[in-house]
């Protein structure tokens, strides 16, 4: 899909820029000419940035996990070593 149709970018060249490193509508526009004309497509542009509702770098600060809990305990064994659980049908 194009985003900047003055210019002929498209998103696959907009979010190369961005995984490679573009952080702000600045950086888009010295890269790639985004938005440097009409600017119809900035706010477009914008949302491929770190943080807008189309961007594939993830900004993830910390990240925790629930405590891990045990598994109940299955009484024999399946063919292949290791418990499988049996479902009752509905």
């Amino acid at each position: 899909m194009y985003v900047c149709v003055c210019n002929a970018i498209t998103e696959r060249q907009v979010r190369a820029a961005v995984d490679g490193g573009a952080t702000t509508l600045d950086d888009l526009q010295f890269e790639l000419g985004v938005a440097t004309c009409c600017g119809t497509c900035a706010a477009t542009a914008v949302e491929y940035l770190p943080g807008g509702r189309c961007s594939s770098v993830c900004n993830v600060r910390s990240m925790t996990h629930a405590a891990a809990v045990p598994i109940a305990d299955q009484s024999g064994s399946a063919a292949n070593g290791f418990p499988i659980p049996i479902v009752a049908a509905a």
